[in-house]
């Protein structure tokens, strides 16, 4: 049996990745029929949640990039989020005219409720790997999110024809 060629490698790598992602939308396509929710407002619930979890919430202008839609949508989404019990406007910290996002402790629960045997599930997936392993996959997805960051910067400032 000879050895893959590392081109090869890279693309099994890239495949799996995509099939990955692919898994994680229609997880969020899953979560949204469990919510009872449209896709793009549950998409808006959990990017608001990742972002609280990370320490650094959302403002309406970030949840309508990340999301892809205008401000006037978003505003249109974050009203109707606010109106279920989902989600709330804050204005925190020393300057009060910014506006942040926070998550409501029923839609929490929702998603702890729909995410966290998952969670254990990959979290058993991933046990089976060294400390070492796992730092190596880190830095790979890492790099890998880097390349891809760096190439949408590069298509958004290339001027369109």
């Amino acid at each position: 049996m000879t050895e893959a060629e590392p081109g090869d490698q890279y693309e099994q790598v890239l495949d799996s990745l995509t099939a990955f992602t692919a898994t994680q939308k229609e997880l969020a396509r899953a979560f949204a029929r469990s919510a009872r929710l449209h896709t793009t407002d549950a998409d808006a619930i959990v990017l608001i949640i990742e972002a609280e979890q990370r320490g650094r919430p959302l403002t309406p202008a970030r949840l309508a990039e990340r999301v892809g839609l205008s401000p006037g949508a978003t505003s249109i989404l974050l009203g109707r989020l606010e109106k279920a019990g989902h989600v709330e406007r804050a204005r925190e910290g020393s300057d009060r005219r910014v506006v942040t996002l926070r998550s409501t402790t029923t839609i929490n629960a929702a998603a702890d409720a729909f995410f966290e045997p998952l969670h254990q599930q990959l979290g058993q997936a991933l046990g089976e790997f060294t400390t070492e392993q796992l730092a190596l996959i880190i830095r790979a997805a890492d790099n890998l999110r880097t390349a891809m960051e760096t190439y949408l910067r590069d298509c958004e400032s290339t001027p369109k024809d």
